[in-house]
């Protein structure tokens, strides 16, 4: 083998031996902005944990010490956060909607950025949930089919990029060049550089190393070439003053446009085997009203929108039950509606399955069960009975005990044992006569005399009713109320005839007796009725009913009835007319100039009627600066005297337009995040920070609008930030007490542009840099432009002069090979 040959393995060697700091010696801490692919484990049912996945989320060798946390519950386009860990438990509040996961970058660490996530719908059970937890995002839905999304995900984050090379142990090329144009360091405390052939520049943004080998110096020293400012120390730093990550494309904050989709639930306090819900009103007595019926009348269900968008239920009229109508329901909203049997619903049993129905086609029912039994009738008589049977009692004990004790005792003895030894033998035919009229003049006369005196006539009788209050009618009544029965019974010992009723006025009517004579002790009554009569004006009848006999005096019975003055019966509600308001104002019914009354027709004209207004059950955000749309529902009061038999809807909304109003941002929330005046940094440390400026987050602003805009910063040097992001990452090359101070210049749109006001805020961070433990620093060799772009620091301190010796003495070697062979030619 030829020398030369030799010679030029030798420094090929040589050379890739002078390379291997920057592909060996990186190091392994992840530093820059988040990307990749974020996902959520777990299982999407109520009562299981939900976890973030981030094993395919960029920079490589992230961990939860990088991130914070924010769990969101998604209803319609509104978010709750309802925690801030890395895991989650799915709660019942959570069923039917989607839970959003962001993971932010902790700048203090390197990481900056963020991303988000979606849960497909939360269901209520493990068996309902689908195996994928993690909702693919809406745009990724619509741009590629969903066979291809997996060789998408490959060529993103799998594929090395072409030309690259690539192993286990190596970081892949495509990962160094991202390394090399996200991160550079300004160092500043080295000593004034001696020799300007130091002068390096990194190579341009995705330019191949191997083809820059004959460029320039500094395209050879790749990632550790220093560049100097030549001040007390040497800076080291990007040209825009921030971490960039080429790959990153579209905000992932950006929302997803949702298909909408109209779905609503019914729960009852009980359900059928299929599911349906059910109530049940049990078993009422016929002719009930809702003044005299009892809490049991009155049930509820329970409507919630399950879907995305604003449903609108149309109105209802169940033939037997009276239900409450809905109105617009937003996405998301619940709410409970009244039931109640209909008044004036005949006798049986029913079943009835009651549907609302919304404009948008969705309908959800429920089954409203009620017996309707036959109204008891109550037997007053039952009181008054015992009143007629004191008569018995009186005469039944004086009869009876004196003729049987006489008769018995007196009759028997005396005839059985002194007539019959006599007359037996001798005197037969004279003793016949002798028996025969002694008893029967003793017993005879005995019973009678006694009975009869003692039984005097007492004529009496009583009514079941004492008096009698009919129902009121309003005036112009077409039917009297339901005529009274009125039951006579004789409570005396004598028979009662002549049985006669009458009436003191021409405003109530009686019918005549069902008889005109009753039995004494007899078990029965004579009957009539009373009722007022048709066409009465308004006011109030008091007249007397009066039932007599032969043998008693008038009885007296009251009876009234009143007439009431003609309401006003509702015919229709007004609709209340939209409300365009500015930004900010009160959450109230004031606030918001919702009206106090509202217009309804009645049949006897037009009225104004009260309303109180369910505010705090409207989605209006009072702190919120965008545009709104919202809808507030109220309740119409009937003024007195009006009615309602048909039963409308008293429930009324109002459409409410909030324009965004002008933002006026606070300087004093202007910061500095990333440094802190008690952080522990040293003269190897790496500090990143990001001037943060009030208002520089206001999207689609408007005339007015006012914000700050971070300009530049210092820390021995003031440096200048071309736009957004306003980031710097630096290291002290010197030990001491340092200021870094940004500025900010207050801007105001004007319509079109954002306009300097003149007004500038500054803040500053004070903070101190240790010397680090056995530090050699290694002075560059130049003075050089502060606008250079420099190479990025990866925190290694494996010492590089050696590599640069041999790099050098390759470089002389190949030199004198090519003139050892110029000169031989």
């Amino acid at each position: 083998m030829r020398p030369r040959k030799i010679i030029a393995m030798v420094m090929t060697f040589l050379m890739m031996l002078s390379l291997l700091p920057s592909l060996v010696f990186a190091a392994a801490a992840p530093e820059g902005e988040l990307g990749g692919q974020l996902k959520i484990k777990g299982t999407a049912a109520v009562g299981s944990e939900l976890s973030a996945d981030y094993e395919k989320v960029t920079p490589e060798g992230l961990t939860d010490d990088y991130v914070t946390f924010s769990w969101s519950r998604k209803v319609g386009d509104q978010l709750t956060e309802v925690g801030t860990e890395k895991t989650y438990k799915l709660v019942d509040e959570d069923l039917g909607n989607k839970i959003e996961l962001k993971i932010t970058g902790k700048t203090e660490m390197g990481i900056t950025g963020e991303l988000k996530v979606n849960t497909v719908e939360i269901v209520a059970t493990p068996e309902e949930a689908p195996e994928e937890t993690t909702e693919l995002p809406e745009e990724e839905q619509e741009a590629v089919p969903a066979e291809e999304a997996p060789v998408q995900e490959i060529a993103a984050e799998d594929t090395p990029a072409e030309g690259s090379q690539t192993d286990e142990n190596t970081q892949p090329a495509q990962d160094v060049a991202e390394d090399t144009q996200t991160e550079e360091v300004i160092d500043i405390g080295a000593d004034e550089p001696t020799d300007s052939s130091a002068d390096v520049m990194q190579p341009a943004d995705g330019q191949d190393t191997e083809n820059s080998a004959d460029n320039s110096q500094s395209e050879i020293t790749t990632d550790d070439s220093v560049i100097n400012i030549g001040t007390e120390g040497y800076l080291e730093v990007p040209e825009n003053g921030q971490t960039e990550d080429a790959n990153q494309g579209t905000s992932a904050e950006s929302p997803a446009q949702q298909e909408p989709a109209y779905t609503a639930k019914i729960v009852a306090e009980n359900t059928a085997e299929d599911g349906t819900a059910v109530l049940d009103f049990g078993t009422v007595n016929a002719g009930f009203t809702q003044e005299n019926a009892n809490s049991s009348m009155t049930k509820n269900v329970t409507v919630k929108n399950t879907g995305n968008s604003t449903l609108n239920f149309k109105e209802i009229s169940p033939e037997h039950f009276m239900v409450k109508d809905l109105g617009s329901l937003e996405a998301g909203e619940s709410v409970d509606a009244w039931v109640m049997p209909r008044e004036g619903t005949a006798v049986g049993e029913y079943s009835d399955t009651i549907t609302y129905e919304t404009e948008e086609g969705v309908k959800v029912s429920f089954i409203a069960k009620l017996t309707i039994a036959e109204q008891k009738q109550d037997d007053t008589n039952t009181d008054q009975q015992p009143a007629e049977k004191p008569a018995t009692p009186e005469t039944t004990p004086e009869v009876t005990p004196e003729i049987t004790p006489e008769v018995t005792p007196e009759v028997t003895p005396e005839v059985t044992p002194e007539v019959t030894p006599e007359v037996t033998p001798e005197v037969t035919p004279e003793t016949t006569p002798e028996v025969t009229p002694e008893v029967t003049p003793e017993v005879t006369p005995e019973v009678t005399p006694e009975v009869t005196p003692e039984i005097t006539p007492a004529p009496s009788f009583t009514t079941d009713i004492s008096e009698v209050k009919f129902d009121s009618k309003e005036a112009g009544y077409k039917e009297a109320p339901a005529a009274v029965t009125i039951n006579v019974s004789n409570t005396g010992n004598v028979k009662l005839t002549g049985i006669a009723v009458s009436v003191s006025g021409n405003e109530f009517t009686v019918s005549a007796p069902s008889a005109s004579e009753l039995e004494a002790n007899a078990n029965q009554s004579v009957s009539f009725t009373v009722a007022p009569a048709v066409g009465l004006a308004a006011g109030t009848y008091t007249q007397t009913v009066s039932i007599k006999t032969d043998q008693t005096d008038y009885l007296n019975i009251p009876v009234s009835f009143t007439v009431t003055e003609a309401a006003a019966k509702l015919t229709a509600v007004g609709k209340v007319s939209d409300i365009s308001l500015a930004n900010g104002v009160e959450k109230s019914a004031a606030g918001l100039q919702l009206p106090s009354t509202v217009k309804i027709t009645t049949n006897k004209g037009d009225m104004n009627a009260s309303v109180k207004w369910d505010v705090k059950g409207s989605a209006y955000n009072q702190n919120s600066t965008e545009a709104q749309k919202f809808s507030v529902k109220g309740t119409v009061a009937l003024p007195d005297g009006v009615t309602n038999p048909d039963n409308l809807s008293l429930v009324v909304s109002v459409n409410v337009t909030v324009s965004r109003g002008s933002i006026v941002s606070d300087a004093g929330n202007n910061s500095i995040t990333g440094i802190s005046s008690d952080g522990n940094y040293t003269t190897e440390t790496k500090i990143t920070f990001t001037a943060v400026g009030a208002g520089m987050d206001i999207e689609n602003p408007i005339k007015g609008d006012v914000r700050y805009q971070p300009l530049n910063w210092e820390v021995l040097e003031a440096r200048s930030w071309d736009g957004a992001p306003y980031s710097a990452t630096f290291r002290m090359g010197k030990n001491g007490n340092y200021t870094l101070t940004v500025t900010y210049n207050q801007q105001q749109f004007d319509g079109s542009n954002w306009v300097n006001t003149g007004t500038q805020d500054t803040k500053q961070v004070n903070f101190t840099v240790n010397a680090a433990p056995n530090q050699t620093l290694t002075p560059a060799a130049d003075k050089t432009d502060a606008n250079q772009k420099n190479a990025v620091k990866t925190g290694d301190n494996t010492p590089i002069l050696p590599f640069v010796i041999i790099l050098i003495v390759a470089i002389v070697l190949i030199a004198g090979i090519l003139v050892y062979r110029n000169k031989k030619k």
